[in-house]
C-alpha cells in the first residue's frame, strides 16, 4: 500500500512575504518553517529571518488542499447553461426623495431562454393605491410573463415573446385602459405605449431603463485577465431623467466566500464631460455574487449615485435569492 504524501510543494512567485504566506494557509509563521525544513534538502533550509528570495516552500498536504478548494480556479465566468426556478426579491431606496420600491421577480431559466415573471409592486412597503401608479403597474404587467434570450456575456439579446405582448397588450390592456381613465393625457399616453408594445422587439432597450433589468443582465460573463478588466456601465437616473456613464473597474475575488459563492466586485467614477468637469462626480460601487457550480446570480448589492445642480441623486440596489426559490 502506498501511503498518500503528506507534503505539498508550493512555487514562489515574486518576493516571499512569510507572514502573508502563513496567513494564507493557516499556520503559524514558525509553523510554516518547522515544517518546510522537515521535508526540505539541506540547501533549501529556511530561518526566520529569510533570503530575499524563495522558490519552494513544503506545506502540510492538508492545508494545501484546503486552500485549493477556496481558490477560483480560471478567470473565466460563463453564462448558466442548466434549466432552474429561482425567486428574487428587488429592492430599490432612492435619495433624496426617500422613496422604496419593492417586489418579487420570479425567474425561470432553461438552455433556449428565460422567462420572467414580475410579482406585485410596493412602494414605502404599502401597495400601491394612487390611480396613476395604479395604471402604471397595469401597463407594466403587460410584458409577463416575458421570455428572451442572451447572448454569451449574459446581456439581452432578443425578445422571444413579443407577439404575444403585443396581443396582451391590445386585446387586454388597452381597453380596460380606455375605459376607466378618460382624458387628453391618456389617450396621448395610449399612443405612446401602442408604439411601445407592439414593436417591443425593436424597443427592447428600454428595458434597460429599469435598473433591474440593467444589472441583472449586466453582461459579466466574460474573461477576467488578471482578475481585473476595465469597461463602461450606464445607467438611466429616473431622478433626474438623464443617462449617467462610468467607467468602472471589475475585480474578480480569487477566493470563494464561506458559502461558496463567486465573487465580483464592480466599481468606478461617473465619466467627466462638458457638463459635469466643475462639479463632483457620482460613483458606482457593486457586489455580485454568484453560484459557484452553476454560475447563476444569487445576489447583487450596493449603490449608484450622481450630482446634478450640486444635489447628490443616490440610488440603493438589492437583489437576492429567496430560499426554497
Amino acid at each position: 500500500m502506498i501511503e498518500k504524501q503528506e507534503y505539498s510543494k508550493v512555487k514562489i512567485e515574486g518576493l516571499f512575504n512569510l507572514e502573508e504566506f502563513s496567513a494564507e494557509y493557516q499556520l503559524s509563521p514558525d509553523e510554516v518553517i518547522r515544517f518546510h525544513n522537515s521535508h526540505c534538502s539541506i540547501s533549501e533550509l529556511l530561518t526566520m529571518s529569510l533570503p530575499k528570495h524563495v522558490d519552494f516552500v513544503y506545506l502540510p498536504a492538508k492545508n494545501y488542499d484546503e486552500r485549493q478548494r477556496k481558490l477560483l480556479k480560471n478567470t473565466n465566468l460563463n453564462l448558466p447553461i442548466n434549466s432552474s426556478e429561482k425567486t428574487y426579491g428587488v429592492l430599490l431606496k432612492f435619495h433624496p426623495k426617500e422613496l422604496q420600491i419593492h417586489y418579487k421577480v420570479r425567474i425561470k431559466r432553461s438552455s433556449h431562454f428565460i422567462e420572467l415573471q414580475k410579482e406585485k409592486t410596493y412602494v414605502n412597503d404599502k401597495e400601491i393605491d394612487q390611480t396613476v401608479e395604479q395604471m402604471f403597474e397595469k401597463v407594466a404587467q403587460v410584458l409577463y410573463p416575458l421570455q428572451i434570450s442572451l447572448d454569451k456575456n449574459g446581456k439581452i439579446n432578443q425578445i422571444l415573446n413579443h407577439e404575444d405582448i403585443a396581443v396582451r397588450w391590445k386585446n387586454e390592456c388597452r381597453p380596460k385602459l380606455e375605459e376607466y381613465y378618460q382624458s387628453k393625457t391618456t389617450d396621448d399616453l395610449l399612443q405612446k405605449l401602442d408604439e411601445a408594445f407592439c414593436n417591443i422587439q425593436e424597443k427592447r432597450a428600454l428595458l434597460e431603463r429599469n435598473v433591474f433589468y440593467k444589472l441583472f443582465f449586466l453582461p459579466i460573463y466574460q474573461s477576467y485577465p488578471s482578475f481585473l478588466k476595465d469597461d463602461v456601465l450606464q445607467v438611466y437616473f429616473s431622478s433626474i431623467g438623464q443617462e449617467v456613464t462610468y467607467n468602472i473597474n471589475y475585480q474578480l475575488e480569487k477566493e470563494f466566500t464561506a458559502t461558496d459563492k463567486i465573487v465580483l466586485r464592480l466599481s468606478g467614477l461617473e465619466e467627466e464631460s462638458f457638463f459635469n468637469k466643475d462639479r463632483e462626480n457620482g460613483r458606482v460601487d457593486l457586489l455580485y455574487k454568484l453560484h459557484k457550480d452553476t454560475q447563476e446570480i444569487s445576489s447583487i448589492t450596493g449603490v449608484l449615485s450622481v450630482f446634478e445642480k450640486d444635489q447628490k441623486f443616490k440610488l440603493e440596489f438589492q437583489l437576492y435569492e429567496l430560499e426554497n426559490s
